[in-house]
């Protein structure tokens, strides 16, 4: 094999440092492998790591830095945010914006329950289920990165727009849907019920 420092480097474009590093090392302990004192210790440890996953279970709304200051404070341990961001990926966890929901309040909540627990053997077979939805546009939910948050912005109308969406399901799946912008009302849920549901459930 080659011999020669600077050769190996033409070869390679090993910095010579580099080389004559590795050779002495090879001289004095036959091998190149790194010593297991010289790696780096784990930053995060076995309680680090429980403790994370505690954070994210009382809250899962909480920030990168927030994990980070609560180590320190609590484990006294000082930790990047990079290196939290790649212990929460690893195990599976991705921050996101959740979607939007309709908001019930206690008492919708025990109505549905009571319907459900009244109709548990009914069969809905014959059964459709309706529903509508609107979904307003130019929301501003996407995060960024930026070194100067005030001056980051993102240009929306005055007034935004709503696409209303009407859906129908049964035990069979997806009946059929609908999309429009105008207020829905009496006469129009009429024809989306004759122009729409009617011919679906003619075609099952």
């Amino acid at each position: 094999g080659i011999r020669s420092a600077s050769l190996i480097h033409r070869e390679t474009n090993i910095p010579l440092s580099t080389i004559y590093y590795n050779i002495d090392k090879l001289k004095q302990t036959g091998s190149l492998k790194h010593r297991d004192e010289n790696r780096r210790p784990r930053v995060l440890g076995g309680k680090e790591k429980k403790a994370i996953g505690q954070y994210i279970r009382y809250n899962n709304e909480i920030t990168l830095n927030e994990i980070k200051e609560n180590l320190s404070k609590m484990h006294h341990k000082s930790v990047s945010t990079s290196t939290i961001s790649r212990h929460l990926h690893k195990y599976g966890y991705k921050n996101v914006v959740p979607q939007s929901t309709h908001m019930l309040t206690s008492d919708e909540k025990q109505r549905r329950v009571q319907w459900a627990k009244k109709r548990i053997n009914d069969d809905f077979n014959n059964t459709i289920f309706t529903d509508e939805f609107s979904f307003q546009l130019f929301r501003n939910t996407v995060r960024r990165w930026t070194k100067n948050p005030n001056q980051e912005f993102k240009c929306s109308p005055k007034n935004r727009q709503k696409v209303h969406v009407w859906g129908a399901i049964s035990v069979k799946g997806v009946f059929t849907c609908h999309t429009f912008r105008c207020n829905l009302n009496g006469s129009y849920y009429v024809s989306i019920l004759e122009d729409y549901l009617l011919p679906a459930a003619t075609r099952e």
